[in-house]
């Protein structure tokens, strides 16, 4: 079975941060034997890597933009009058995934995100009339919407149509939480599959090696965590979205509940002006001692700063079914999340974690000084972690349902 991947800015290598998530699945399709190509909206050229034909496009497709313009036609009324930048990458991206379509010719066309893969994917499709079955997953800000924070594609003028056509003209739609194939049928999707997100368990696990020993001690004394009581990781963007400003204040929240030294340890990268406002808070609120910034962490160092940390918390305010969540469970720790998205998925209250209402920073702070007065919890938790990842959440079982999705489109 041939299969073509859109996903615009996947990496080629496991060490790559940007959309791991897709390189991880597609990197196991091939390994089933199955032929996958992807199309990136790249220039780095063309590679076959892990057994995976990765396929950039070309500057001298951009000479071709004049040629592109009949496929305005298939767009819905009202949604050419946007920004020339997006609509001009729409073309060629769908330029290129067309010519890929007559190179390759692919038994199934895949893409990542209903926009702009899943949009130029079906503009692809639509301009050489082929009957190829086209699939979609969606993964949360290309279908969730959080207006005070300006957060999702569909709040920008004309998006909202070009999302609802992918998901109403896909053959199937996965969702990788509950939340969004609810979401995704209310958009008119016709066909929608719940595939939640998957993670390696043998690369994310509970055992901590002698060596992984070593690793932890440095890390901890880089945080300067080596005599906290609990370790508190935060492994996202220090983004607005992600409501890390609801990590600040239940660090200052929790000095009155637990006498207990908590450290938290935020990770990710940042947006500059909503991080400078964490830090003046860090600041004015008393809490350096309490909060340690780590910046972006290579991926292959994550095994082990799961290990280092007791609890994982998750404060967005909207969300698909974050991978950081999932190779903390693999790790066999704790969770602790506010209730939205993929998280209410892998969360189970008092067996795995907690689900806090969405910024109930009290609540948050409540039960992070329970588990900091509580440690045996910390086990308990973290080992119920370790077995749900096992039994729900292995990549491979993800890897089987989607074969099974391909499988059964091509029966029809």
């Amino acid at each position: 079975m041939k299969i073509l991947v859109a996903s615009s800015g996947v990496g080629r290598s496991p060490q790559e941060i940007a959309y791991s998530f897709v390189f991880d699945e597609v990197v196991r399709l091939a390994r089933r034997g199955l032929n996958v190509s992807v199309a990136r909206f790249k220039l780095e050229g063309n590679a076959k890597v892990y057994g995976v034909s990765f396929y950039d496009t070309r500057r001298s497709q951009m000479l071709k933009l004049p040629l592109l313009l009949n496929r305005l036609a298939h767009y819905p009324v009202g949604t050419v009058l946007r920004s020339p930048f997006p609509l001009f990458s729409e073309l060629l991206y769908s330029s290129h995934i067309e010519n890929l379509i007559r190179k390759l010719e692919p038994d199934l066309l895949h893409a990542h995100f209903a926009y702009m893969e899943g949009w130029s994917t079906l503009l692809a499709k639509l301009s050489i009339s082929r009957k190829v079955p086209f699939v979609v997953t969606l993964h949360g800000y290309d279908v969730n919407v959080l207006p005070e924070y300006r957060y999702g594609i569909r709040l920008r003028r004309g998006f909202d149509a070009l999302v609802k056509k992918v998901l109403r003209l896909a053959d199937c739609v996965i969702a990788v939480s509950r939340d969004i194939a609810v979401t995704a049928k209310e958009l008119g999707a016709r066909n929608v599959v719940y595939v939640p997100n998957g993670v390696d368990t043998r690369i994310f696990n509970s055992v901590i090696t002698q060596k992984e020993r070593e690793a932890i001690e440095r890390l901890k004394s880089s945080w300067a965590a080596e005599d906290a009581d609990l370790v508190v990781g935060f492994f996202r963007h220090l983004r607005a979205y992600y409501g890390v400003h609801y990590i600040l204040l239940a660090a200052k929240a929790l000095s009155a509940l637990t006498k207990k030294k908590v450290k938290f340890v935020l990770g990710g990268d940042s947006d500059p002006t909503y991080a400078q406002l964490l830090f003046k808070y860090v600041e004015r609120g008393d809490l350096k001692s309490r909060v340690f910034y780590a910046g972006i962490m290579p991926r292959n160092v994550m095994p082990v700063v799961y290990k280092a940390c007791d609890v994982v918390v998750n404060t967005s305010l909207t969300d698909g079914m974050p991978p950081s969540m999932l190779e903390a469970m693999a790790s066999g720790r704790p969770l602790v999340s506010f209730a939205v998205g993929g998280n209410k998925d892998i969360i189970i209250h008092g067996f795995n974690g907690f689900l806090v209402a969405p910024k109930n920073y009290k609540d948050l702070a409540s039960k992070l000084a329970y588990l900091a007065n509580n440690p045996s919890e910390i086990k308990r938790l973290g080992s119920n972690s370790r077995k749900l990842a096992l039994e729900k959440f292995d990549i491979e079982k993800r890897i089987d349902k989607i074969i099974k999705v391909y499988e059964e489109l091509m029966k029809k």
